[in-house]
This record gives C-alpha cells, structure tokens and sequence, in this order.
C-alpha cells in the first residue's frame, strides 16, 4: 500500500508539474503572440483579438479562441472560432506540424459591403481550414496536406509528396529565424534578396513525387454553380455543353476529359493525382512535359494521371 502511495504521489506532483510548465509556457507565448498581432496592426491596419489562449508543453502547441478581426474603422470583418498551431519549432526543423482554422466566417456588416456580383453564398459560408507537414530528416520526404472545407458546400483538398526537400527545410527554416531576428524592422534589399537566392537553389534540388486534388460537393455546391452561371447569363445545361465542346479540343487525355466531364454533369466529386517519375527534379520533370505537350495519353502515362468525376 505504501508503495502505492507513493507512485500516486509521484504521478500527482508530475501532473502538477506539467500543469505549471503548460502555464508558464502560454504566459510566456501570450507575450510573443502579443508582440505579433500588434506588428500586423501595424502593418495592415487591421486588429487581431482573441478571448483565450492556452499552450502545451509536449505537442508544442499554442490555440487562440475566439478570435475576431476588425478593419481600420474598427468595424468587424470576421470570427474564427479557434487557431491552433502545433509542432512548430523555432530553432530546428520539425517532423511534424500542423495549422487548424476552425470556424472562419466573415461578418454580416463585411458581406453588406462586397460589390454587387460577389457570390454572397460562398463569402457567407463557415470555413475550416487544416494544413499539415511531415518531414523525414533520415530520407529527406515530405508529405503535405491543404484541406479546405466550405462548410455544407464545398471541400477542396490537396496532397504533395516531396523527395530531396531537406534544402527547402534548412532554407525555410533560415528565412524564418532572420525574419523573427529583425523583428519590426524592415529586411533591407540585399536580405530579401539573399532570401530569394536560397529558396530557388533549394527548390531546384526538390523532387515532386506525387500530387493528389479532391473537390466534393457538401450538398450546396450545385446550386452555388448555378448561382454563378447566372451572373453570367447562362445556364448549367448550356455550361455542360461548353465543357463538352472545349474537352473536344482541349489537350488532355482521354481519361481526364471523362472525368471532367461526368464531374460537371454530376457536381458530385472530381480526383485528379500524379504519380511522377523518381529521381528526377521539377525542371527536368518539365522539360519532358512540354516535349509531350501534344500528346496528351503519353503525357498521361509519363505522370502516371489518373481522373475520376461524378
């Protein structure tokens, strides 16, 4: 019993310890967070806010709640319902990390004032919007994923496969730290330009292994197309036979403009990926693309694309 005792006491005072580090972390990120948001007012004019902020020692991680963004006239332009951020790190590149928008809606006031021919529908719509990075530093991959979700309406995502990436990593990672190092300060022409030399040499060396794009209708997207076609003057049957026609024409492959085409009689979902060749960088991948920019079943099969639309 003693002996269970004490390994109680021991996990309560690490629990407790682990409590206080969490929040001496987010008073200390609060601080950083803090100097941030009032540079960015500086610069655009626009004021960042948010009722809470919490921080974690073991994801590295920092969420803002409620956050609320309003323009120069101090009128609102949008809520987010919450921002999280894990796995950055400032001093090294991180395996793993992660931006999450959660709840981003423009506000009524902000929708009134777009100009007559806005897609009110869309710029009404909760947005949530999730990025994640996986970095290997043994191989040198990485994995990166964008989901953006227009909530009951429409969701994009987009998946990349980099090989050879640890020189864009290390660039990244530089461009960062000189960046928080000047702080407020303005990087002087010969720094930007500095910056701009070592991500071209880095994404020189990168190696684009596959590529992957998802669009799926959450169940307003059809009348979301309709309602542009409208603006337009036209219909959807007429905009079927448009694509039809230009598909006829257009220099893509027999399998892509199947896809195309059954996505725009079903506005139900359209997967396009790529699968490209190994070993090979982006400009040597491209060089080879524009030799079969005219053959478009070849091209397909160089890339190994595949398409599927309903």
């Amino acid at each position: 019993m003693k002996k269970l005792a004490i390994i109680a006491g021991v996990v309560i005072v690490a629990i407790g310890g682990v409590s206080y580090a969490n929040h001496a972390l987010t008073q200390e990120v609060k601080v950083e967070v803090d100097r941030q948001l009032a540079m960015l007012s500086q610069q655009t004019g626009s004021t960042v806010s948010y009722d809470d902020l919490s921080a974690s020692v073991f994801s590295k991680s920092v969420e803002l709640s409620s956050v609320n963004i309003t323009g120069f006239d101090n009128k609102e332009i949008a809520r987010i319902n919450s921002i999280l951020v894990a796995g950055y790190d400032a001093e090294k590149i991180a395996p793993r990390t992660e931006v999450a928008v959660n709840g981003f809606k423009f506000s009524d006031d902000f929708i009134a004032q777009l100009p007559a021919d806005a897609n009110n529908q869309l710029a009404s719509a909760r947005y949530d919007l999730h990025t994640l990075m996986n970095y290997d530093a043994d191989s040198g991959d990485s994995d990166i994923a964008l989901n953006i979700d227009a909530n009951d309406i429409v969701a994009f995502n987009f998946d990349l496969g980099l090989a050879k990436s640890t020189a864009l990593m290390e660039a990244s990672l530089a461009v960062s730290q000189l960046q928080q190092a000047s702080g407020s300060q303005q990087l002087t022409l010969e720094q930007q330009l500095q910056q701009q030399t070592l991500m071209m040499q880095a994404l020189a060396e990168l190696e684009p292994r596959t590529i992957k794009i998802n669009l799926n209708n959450q169940g307003e997207f059809k009348a979301l197309v309709e309602q542009v076609l409208e603006k337009q003057g036209m219909t959807l049957d007429q905009m079927q036979q448009m694509v039809d026609v230009q598909l006829q024409q257009a220099p893509v492959s027999d399998e892509l403009a199947a896809a195309i085409k059954n996505f725009t009689q079903g506005l139900g979902s359209l997967t396009v990926s790529a699968s490209l060749p190994e070993g090979q960088t982006m400009d040597e991948i491209n060089q080879q693309i524009i030799t079969l920019m005219g053959k478009p079943n070849e091209l397909a099969e160089f890339i190994n694309l595949k398409a599927k639309g309903e």
